[in-house]
């Protein structure tokens, strides 16, 4: 696999099918960018062929029907706006009520897993109570905590995620599949997307990252008056998606364990809004600050409450804390 930290998971799933050892229910999670679908699509492939024991074919009729998404053995179940709802569920326990068509088993994918209301959660735990010999449930999510206890506990864990070994080889990955070489560019990408793999090359292969240094430029504008904040937070509120957020928060967070003095590498360290934060004798105070308003401001950016309003608030409090000299 190209996603070179899947190939663990992968061992360890084909080890066990080898053995005899398929489960019924598997959750698969990990963190947004760590890869969680392409796994599963190889999973999956893998399962559907009939003709490779240990993969997949890419040429057979079930490998060809996977690939166009058209298998009648395969069930994709997605949130509508954001909700599972029960009678997904119940679709879904009528389609493992009837035999494989052309395919050794029967397979459901629940994307989001964790976006089940009460009732679909409830009605999936009787699925899983009682749970086709020859049908594989898998439930895909980046909460697992937020999945029903019940439901974790009948279920085996996948979870993808990067280990220390290969977060050493992940600049090198970068490089090659991003084709920027710029080596403080990737481990900003890097820390950015807290190591999330997907997330990191998307920020350097779509040129995200430049982009996420013009929101810093603009902020630097408003602190210091060379811009006015309403311009400002409405050129954010334009232009900042809802991804960019997170990565701001992380933007301080490196920004504070440099300055505690923790070795850590320090994001766009030349940036003179990253020297006018440090300069400030509250530094860690202003830090701190600044990614609680952050979170607040995400917190409220999906609701109502009018988010330029929000937005301007939040400037004009960070940029009365750095004029305080003391």
């Amino acid at each position: 696999m190209s996603s070179f930290w899947l190939d663990k998971h992968l061992t360890q799933w084909q080890s066990a099918i080898a053995n005899d050892h398929k489960p019924q229910a598997v959750i698969v999670s990990g963190q947004a960018g760590m890869g969680k679908h392409e796994f599963l699509n190889v999973v999956v492939a893998n399962l559907m062929c009939r003709k490779v024991t240990d993969g997949h074919c890419g040429n057979c009729q079930n490998c060809t029907l996977q690939k166009q998404n058209h298998h009648p053995d395969v069930q994709l179940v997605e949130p509508d706006k954001n909700v599972i709802k029960v009678k997904m569920i119940r679709e879904l326990t009528e389609f493992f009520t009837s035999t494989p068509h052309c395919s050794d088993y029967k397979i459901a994918v629940i994307n989001q897993a964790d976006c089940m209301n009460v009732a679909a959660a409830n009605a999936l735990l009787k699925v899983l109570e009682e749970p086709p010999s020859r049908g594989i449930l898998f439930l895909v999510t980046a909460h697992k905590h937020q999945l029903m206890p019940t439901i974790r506990s009948r279920c085996i864990a996948i979870d993808i995620a990067v280990n220390q070994t290969e977060k050493a080889a992940l600049p090198a990955w970068l490089q090659q599949n991003s084709g920027v070489s710029a080596e403080h560019s990737v481990q900003d990408a890097l820390l950015l997307s807290d190591y999330q793999p997907k997330t990191a090359l998307n920020l350097l292969a779509e040129k995200h990252l430049l982009d996420f240094e013009g929101y810093i430029d603009e902020l630097y504008a408003a602190f210091t008056a060379q811009k006015p904040v309403t311009q400002v937070a409405k050129y954010l509120l334009e232009n900042m998606h809802s991804t960019s957020w997170p990565l701001l928060q992380r933007y301080y967070l490196q920004l504070a364990k440099s300055v505690l003095g923790q070795k850590s590498h320090e994001v766009l360290p030349d940036h003179p809004l990253n020297l006018l934060i440090k300069k400030s004798p509250k530094v860690v105070h202003i830090i701190m600050k600044v990614t609680e308003l952050t979170q607040l401001f995400m917190l409220n950016l999906q609701t109502q409450i009018k988010a330029q309003l929000l937005l301007e608030a939040m400037l004009l409090e960070i940029k009365s804390e750095l004029n305080q000299r003391s």
